[in-house]
């Protein structure tokens, strides 16, 4: 990787996590609480502590601040191309700044640890004493088989999904699971701090 070592980029990366620099998501199987119960911290990503900051560093210097966020809030994702990964960053940081704040709070995320398989779930939040997945798109749509997956694999029924669509949620029922019926609940992105309160 670039002709670092493996021992130096992590030692580098847990002096940014201490510096609050950067703030980790750390896998998690999910099967129940507490989610850290079943985390393994080989397997993280890294979220930059402010999007505003991360921009600048990406050099995008289009005019003035109601412009960027316009670009992100609005642009298609071929205008822009980590929007994804943009929005996916602002879901988590409004995630961990809306929590308990004398408590140093711990994101976490899932992926299908299975060789070939491409499912992973953003986010892992704890809501109402229940194991929640929060699936976060950068558009008005997008598919969620993840999502559809991981609640049938771990027999949830409640969801998030965070966007630029308006409040919202709807019901699907699985035929496969004697029709359990799975609840989402859609969250704009600008909002997600509405879910925590």
């Amino acid at each position: 990787m670039g002709g670092y070592k493996t021992a130096d980029i992590k030692r580098a990366l847990e002096i940014l996590y201490m510096a609050g620099l950067v703030i980790p998501a750390t896998h998690t199987a999910a099967n129940g609480l507490p989610l850290g119960g079943e985390a393994d911290k080989s397997f993280r990503k890294m979220l930059f502590i402010d999007s505003g900051l991360l921009l600048r560093m990406l050099n995008m210097t289009m005019g003035n601040a109601k412009e960027i966020t316009t670009q992100i809030l609005t642009a298609n994702v071929n205008d822009l191309v980590n929007k994804g990964s943009i929005a996916e960053m602002i879901a988590g940081l409004e995630i961990v700044r809306n929590q308990t704040p004398n408590l140093k709070y711990q994101l976490y995320y899932w992926v299908r640890q299975v060789r070939g398989a491409q499912a992973e779930i953003d986010y892992i939040v704890a809501k109402d004493s229940k194991v929640v997945p929060v699936e976060v798109k950068a558009d008005r749509q997008g598919g969620m088989k993840s999502l559809w997956s991981f609640m049938r694999d771990k027999r949830l029924t409640e969801a998030i999904r965070c966007s630029l669509e308006n409040f919202g949620q709807f019901e699907f029922a699985y035929k496969e699971a004697e029709h359990a019926v799975r609840h989402v609940t859609i969250c704009p992105l600008y909002a997600l701090s509405q879910l925590f309160v």
